[in-house]
């Protein structure tokens, strides 16, 4: 005989059962880790990434460690080019180094070195890598180091690699606030032999600057920065500033070289000239003189 026990006993299997069949037809939700997966991402040190973001991290990485490694072994070769046992096999790493990786070291080292030789080897280096990087630092020495010859053995190796690399940025520099490197720039200009550079040169013929006197230490003594808008004059008892008007000498010398003609100081004249178009003789060389 059945009692109500069993029929609330039975009730129960087939309520379990019910549940079963319909938890056995449903999905299952997907983890976390599937999901992301499904959108292209990947867990890399604690955050989700896509496979090219991981890629670029370990590319900056091997990077930046290849970029220490060189620091340390430029550092050994500079000490064995003082050695005599080491020196010309020092001296002939140096000059051929052509991985990208180097250019900070090498570019650091140009910097502080002391030996123009040791400097000429450096830039020669760049010039073997010619990244962009490389050819980077060969314009900011042409531009800015303090030595002649060692600007003027960049400017050589720029001419080598393709004088158009240089020439935006001599270009732009010929309108620096710094009167000193206007002049470096024309004279890579003029060295590189583009005529291209012309109009700009005539531009940057004269210069203002802002003149400061009168400070109250000695009498009559001055400071000069370039300003493009040029200056106002200072009342009162303090330093006076004006603006004067400065002639650029290495940018004429670059006119004279680029043009084969000479209208000194008129930059009507030079601009007339551009004008017209006049072109030098077709045995003229720009690079010469």
């Amino acid at each position: 005989m059945i009692t109500r026990r069993t029929h609330l006993c039975l009730a129960v299997l087939v309520a379990a059962a019910s549940t079963l069949a319909v938890t056995a037809d449903e999905p299952a939700k997907p983890t976390q880790q599937e999901l992301m997966a499904e959108r292209g991402y990947v867990r890399h040190r604690g955050g989700w990434r896509t496979a090219q973001e991981i890629e670029l991290l370990e590319r900056a990485e091997r990077a930046t460690l290849a970029q220490k490694e060189w620091n340390g072994r430029l550092e050994r070769l500079r000490r064995q080019v003082d050695q005599s046992a080491r020196a010309d096999q020092a001296a002939e790493e140096i000059r051929e180094i052509s991985d990208p990786a180097a250019v900070p070291a090498v570019a650091a080292a140009l910097a502080k070195e002391p030996v123009f030789q040791v400097r000429s080897w450096y830039v020669e280096a760049l010039s073997r890598i010619r990244s962009s990087d490389a050819v980077g630092v060969l314009v900011a020495a042409t531009l800015d180091h303090p030595d002649p010859e060692t600007r003027i053995a960049a400017v050589e190796r720029l001419m080598v690699i393709g004088p158009h690399i240089a020439v935006p940025t001599l270009v732009a520099a010929l309108k620096s606030a710094d009167n000193a490197q206007v002049n470096r720039a024309a004279e890579a200009l003029g060295r590189l032999g583009v005529p291209a550079a012309v109009g700009p040169l005539v531009d940057a013929l004269e210069t203002q600057h802002v003149v400061v006197s009168g400070d109250g230490t000695i009498a009559g003594s001055t400071s000069a920065t370039f300003t493009p808008a040029g200056g106002g004059l200072s009342m009162g008892g303090g330093p006076k500033r004006s603006t004067a008007t400065v002639r650029n000498d290495r940018v004429l010398e670059a006119l004279v070289v680029l043009t084969g003609t000479n209208f000194e100081w008129d930059a009507r004249g030079w601009r007339v000239w551009l004008a017209t178009r006049h072109a030098p003789p077709a045995s003229f060389d720009p690079r010469r003189g």
